[in-house]
């Protein structure tokens, strides 16, 4: 009994410490948070008014300028601060992930900037920003959406979608956002949370490197080959996309197009390219399928799940009359053009503006004629 009483008591006192360092890491965390925490359980903090500036030599030393300075606008957002007459513009916003983003390129040299640059040659006041956000999935869209950009009602929104959905189910808990019950309060409380939260990132970022989603060059000659993964191995990966979260992900993407269609905004879909998959390299010379990624995934079978979530994107722009730029169909793999397995390179950017702007400006001069040159 005397051993038990212990026991429990150096737990209690252990238990008590614990409580206690999360306290004062809560308040040091409210006090003074050194990180950048954009994504809270229920919400989005965007950056408001920074500026980044990034000595590329050591992740990019090839492949990327040396330096990135990269900026938000007031409001949270890549490019021009909106026009005071905003309804009088072609407004255009482009909502994604990291390949939207464009994290470590320059002001003016991502594909939504370069887009705008097009545009505003083949159209009157037009108004382009880049609201993409490194690791968002569509859940962290919809919350975009709803918050953001439906209160600044654009013309047209761009949705470059797909590789951070993948393995994404639900995300049933996050989405109840309002309520009264004892559980939603306890969910408020804890949304509200620094540790929480910093735990939450934390979560996402591991999970993101172990998926490959992460930013460093790779060169695919030291890669490494994965020539022959077993099929039901492959098979197993797949099926257990299909069945716990492409139909939770068409059900976003759904409702992406109906909140941009209830405020007036013309959804335009994009299907996602990635370096690896079928065919070799013009630059390496490296098989795209056999490169590895993992210990039983290679480039073929990634390639294979990322096209599921695109064919999802597919049948939604169908099924809704949506303009789909068929992006990952259209963009070659070519190592030049990505400085990893996703993220482009300067030329990269320009290939992909100049891809979706071939199909996007005969649309806009179709529904929005009155701001064609």
């Amino acid at each position: 009994m005397i051993k038990i009483h212990h026991l429990l008591k150096n737990l209690g006192v252990f238990l008590a410490g614990c409580l206690v360092a999360l306290v004062v890491l809560e308040l040091l965390l409210r006090i003074c948070n050194p990180l950048e925490i954009r994504f809270r359980p229920d919400r989005i903090v965007l950056p408001v008014n920074k500026r980044y500036i990034f000595d590329n030599t050591g992740k990019f030393p090839t492949k990327l300028a040396r330096t990135t300075i990269h900026t938000k606008n007031s409001l949270g957002f890549r490019g021009e601060a909106p026009p005071r007459d905003f309804r009088d513009y072609l407004t255009i916003i482009t909502i994604g992930g990291s390949t939207t983003e464009c994290f470590y390129l320059s002001d003016g040299r991502t594909w939504p900037d370069l887009l705008g640059q097009k545009l505003s040659r083949e159209f009157n006041r037009v108004w382009a920003n880049n609201a993409g956000l490194d690791g968002a999935t569509t859940y962290r869209h919809l919350i975009l959406m709803e918050d953001y950009v439906v209160k600044l009602r654009p013309k047209v929104v761009l949705f470059l979608i797909g590789i951070n959905d993948l393995g994404a189910g639900d995300i049933a808990a996050a989405e109840q956002r309002r309520g009264h019950d004892l559980r939603h309060l306890w969910h408020a409380l804890l949304y509200r949370s620094e540790v929480y939260a910093l735990g939450q990132n934390l979560y996402r970022y591991f999970i993101a490197q172990s998926r490959g989603l992460h930013h460093t060059e790779i060169d695919l000659r030291k890669a490494g080959t994965l020539a022959n993964i077993p099929e039901s191995t492959a098979q197993k990966t797949l099926q257990d996309y299909e069945t716990n979260s492409l139909p939770f992900f068409a059900q976003r993407l759904e409702k992406l197009v109906k909140v941009c269609r209830d405020h007036g905004i013309e959804p335009v879909l994009i299907t996602q390219p990635t370096l690896y998959g079928p065919g070799l390299d013009p630059v390496t010379g490296v098989n795209l399928s056999a490169v590895k990624l993992g210990d039983e995934i290679n480039g073929g079978l990634m390639f294979k799940a990322v096209e599921l979530y695109n064919g999802v994107t597919r049948r939604v722009a169908q099924k809704n009359g949506v303009l789909l730029i068929d992006l990952a169909r259209e963009l070659p793999r070519n190592s030049a053009s990505y400085y990893d397995y996703l993220h482009y390179t300067e030329p990269g950017a320009r290939e992909v503006a100049g891809i979706i702007d071939a199909q996007l400006s005969p649309f806009l001069a179709a529904r929005y004629p009155s701001f064609k040159k």
